[in-house]
């Protein structure tokens, strides 16, 4: 069941493209395993990179969450131009 709920909601987010204004960050998710390091750069955690598109109000659109290799400049303009 996990695994169609995440089909779906990546096949969704297909649907979408963030557009106008948009403000982006980087965030850390995971760490099945407890000790090692902790935020960024942990070799337990998984790297995405989250996007919002917003409204002419400052309101929140969409979002986008992106797993990436790393926080390089390639990496996030890999995210950027896709």
């Amino acid at each position: 069941m996990h695994h169609k709920l995440m089909q779906a909601m990546a096949e969704r987010e297909t649907l979408y493209t963030l557009e106008s204004q948009g403000k982006g960050d980087d965030i850390t998710l995971g760490g099945e395993h407890s000790g090692g390091k902790a935020g960024r750069g942990s070799e337990n955690k998984g790297l995405f990179v989250a996007g919002v598109s917003l409204d002419d109000h400052g309101h929140p659109l969409h979002i986008t969450l992106t797993e990436v290799p790393g926080f390089t400049r390639k990496a996030i303009a890999g995210w950027k131009d896709r």
